[in-house]
């Protein structure tokens, strides 16, 4: 298994996983075509999907470095508009 399948695995398991943290958020982003950029206040995240322009933005975990669940779900959500946690399109690696 590759590790961005791997990556994808940890962050669609069910409970969600308590140990991911923004560097793994980075890692699977840039996996899916998104780009980071800052967030404008404090602690916001920002990733730009870069061939259909949307955007998913929230807070970042503080003061603890882990994802809290509702950011996990809106990662997740926001993934699969975009199509990257199709389950019949597993096998296929490039996404539009």
């Amino acid at each position: 298994m590759s590790n961005k399948k791997k990556l994808k695995a940890k962050f669609r398991e069910q409970p969600y996983n308590k140990n991911l943290t923004e560097n793994d958020l980075d890692a699977l982003m840039s996996q899916c075509d998104c780009e980071k950029k800052s967030g404008g206040r404090g602690s916001g995240l920002r990733y730009i999907h870069t061939k259909t322009k949307r955007v998913l933005t929230f807070d970042g975990p503080h003061p603890a470095k882990e994802l809290k669940r509702y950011q996990m779900r809106k990662v997740c959500d926001f993934l699969d508009e975009l199509g990257y946690f199709n389950d019949d399109d597993e096998e296929q690696e490039d996404r539009p």
